[in-house]
């Protein structure tokens, strides 16, 4: 994580706070539930990247598909979080990948949107460019219009992990390990100072995460307007 700081935000006092909170983590007994939390996320996000993005790009491209996805992309993102869990648990019952899987759906709305958004607001004097100069479909889509909506994927990616994180939390329910556990465990018996420690253990979880995609998504920024280094 130390090295992900570095890479996302080359910034000293980013990658100290990132080790001094992982301390902290361990120095409590934490670190178990948090690197099984870690793994929940970077698998979910993993997922939620390699089927969004492809989605996004298939919604910029075609209004008719942008039509038919949006409504879907409304209703995933205004039903409660927790009833994502009752389709998942009658189909696939308890455990980690069901938990998996609906901290994935939960999460994916984000990224397809922005990727959608970023390719349709690259401007059409820029396509016309690269049709002047011979580029077919593909060359616009790599070459020019991904590259362009980078910042708003990373916008994506930045949401899909803070929405994966929460969703992790509530999946503690149907049996998936990690922080959300003792999280769960602290309500149920009014264990103030249980819920608290691993609550904050969270807290510092999504601003690391935070700060290392916004960041990096700045960086890129950057990169495209003024050629600084990334």
């Amino acid at each position: 994580m130390a090295g992900l700081a570095w890479i996302g935000a080359r910034s000293w006092p980013a990658v100290v706070g990132t080790v001094a909170s992982f301390f902290v983590i361990g120095y409590f007994g934490m670190w178990e539930d948090t690197m099984a939390t870690l793994a929940i996320i970077s698998v979910a996000t993993l997922v939620c990247i390699v089927t969004g993005i492809p989605l996004g790009i298939w919604m910029a491209r075609s209004d008719r598909v942008q039509t038919l996805i949006t409504p879907v992309l409304d209703v995933m993102q205004t039903i409660p979080s927790f009833v994502y869990l009752i389709p998942v648990v009658m189909l696939l019952g308890i455990g980690k990948v069901p938990g998996l899987l609906a901290v994935c759906i939960y999460a994916v709305p984000p990224i397809v949107r922005l990727t959608n958004l970023g390719i349709r607001l690259v401007d059409k004097e820029v396509l016309e460019a690269a049709d002047a100069f011979g580029a077919n479909y593909r060359q616009k889509l790599f070459d020019v219009q991904v590259p362009l909506a980078l910042p708003n994927i990373f916008a994506g990616v930045n949401q899909t992990i803070m929405m994966s994180l929460a969703m992790v939390v509530i999946a503690s329910m149907i049996g998936v390990k990690g922080l959300g556990v003792p999280v769960l465990r602290a309500i149920s018996n009014q264990y103030l100072a249980l819920g608290l420690m691993n609550g904050l253990a969270i807290v510092a979880l999504a601003i690391i995460f935070d700060r290392i995609s916004q960041n990096f998504g700045k960086r890129l920024q950057k990169h495209r307007e003024g050629g600084h280094d990334v």
